[in-house]
């Protein structure tokens, strides 16, 4: 075999790996084109990044999903299903705090009002399964939420008893 034939096998065989790469590259950023692929069909991974904070928005939806939980929770405890209870009340604590990570102005009244004192004490109630203290510590609690959302200027954010059930759970 001639040197420059061996030369250009050589080359052939170093480019063809990063020739075949690059189309899959291609092939890959242009699959991401319908009308479903809203994320992957941005541009760069900025541009990603920001399209999915913005559809995680804020504290509201921590709050949407912390009432529904609430909702379920307060079911739970009229039924004395305090495995439920203690299920929603766990899953009500890392709502809030995976909230504030989104929003870290709303992180000082979260934790010194509810994560590290209040929801400390709701706990240690569902726990004792002791309805009458259950309940008065359900109604201090809140009494606590509400103090919150006037701390954050949503005072018209009431928390009261659910009158339905939003989930077929009990």
């Amino acid at each position: 075999m001639s040197p420059i034939l061996k030369r250009a096998l050589c080359v052939s065989l170093v480019l063809t790996p990063a020739l075949l790469s690059s189309a899959t590259a291609i092939a890959t950023v242009t699959q991401f084109k319908g009308q479903n692929d809203w994320v992957m069909n941005k541009e760069t991974n900025d541009e990603r990044f920001k399209v999915l904070q913005k559809q995680m928005r804020g504290f509201d939806m921590t709050m949407f999903e912390t009432g529904a939980r609430f909702n379920t929770f307060y079911f739970a405890l009229k039924n004395q299903n305090y495995d439920m209870a203690t299920y929603q009340w766990k899953k009500i604590k890392k709502t809030i705090v995976n909230g504030t990570e989104r929003r870290p102005a709303r992180k000082a009244n979260a934790d010194a009002m509810f994560i590290d004192s209040q929801w400390k004490v709701m706990q240690a109630a569902i726990d004792s399964k002791d309805d009458a203290k259950i309940w008065e510590t359900f109604e201090t609690t809140k009494a606590v939420c509400n103090a919150c959302h006037v701390a954050e200027k949503v005072g018209f954010v009431k928390v009261v008893d659910p009158q339905y059930p939003m989930m077929p759970v009990q």
